[in-house]
């Protein structure tokens, strides 16, 4: 009996990673400026169409403002521009979709131009190549994942947002 509890011990306590690409999970992914971005497993996720967003003045570009979800405000931020500042402003006119992250109140939501992708037979890449990765979004990244020729790069979405929120934060002078 001892045998069958520590392997099952050891089967329920596997690698998250592996056991998602071997069970075929569903995962949520997008794309900005040419790259592909993997949410990690379990990541609670919804689609608002395009509304108005409540920006606000002096803060930075990448950062759109809020929208009103279900009477609650929504940061919402523009990774496009965050990942490439030449990329215009996002404004009323441009087609965006807006992809809410985590429940309330820690739901936040990312502009992407299409649909979030759908995607269950993922494979490993070994190595990831940091030349390949979006510079100011390596750090969150964690893993990457193959799918049909095209590489999509799991991002840690929370320590992300955690990193945008500490720009809003003055800066203590000594």
């Amino acid at each position: 009996m001892d045998d069958i509890n520590s392997t099952l011990d050891r089967l329920l306590q596997a690698d998250m990673a592996t056991t998602a690409a071997a069970s075929g999970e569903i995962r949520h992914g997008f794309s900005l400026s040419g790259h592909h971005f993997l949410l990690q497993p379990g990541t609670y996720c919804e689609l608002a169409a395009k509304q108005s967003i409540c920006a606000l003045p002096d803060c930075p570009d990448w950062f759109a403002g809020f929208i009103n979800h279900r009477g609650h405000a929504v940061p919402v931020y523009d990774l496009a521009r965050y990942l490439d500042t030449n990329i215009p402003r996002a404004g009323q006119k441009r087609e965006f979709w807006i992809l809410l992250l985590d429940a309330h109140p820690n739901t936040a939501g990312f502009m992407i131009p299409t649909l979030p992708t759908v995607l269950t037979d993922l494979s490993s890449v070994e190595h990831l190549n940091a030349t390949d990765q979006p510079a100011n979004l390596s750090s969150f990244i964690s893993q990457a994942w193959q799918q049909n020729g095209q590489r999509w790069y799991e991002i840690d979405h929370t320590a992300l947002l955690n990193h945008l929120k500490l720009q809003f934060q003055p800066s203590k002078q000594q």
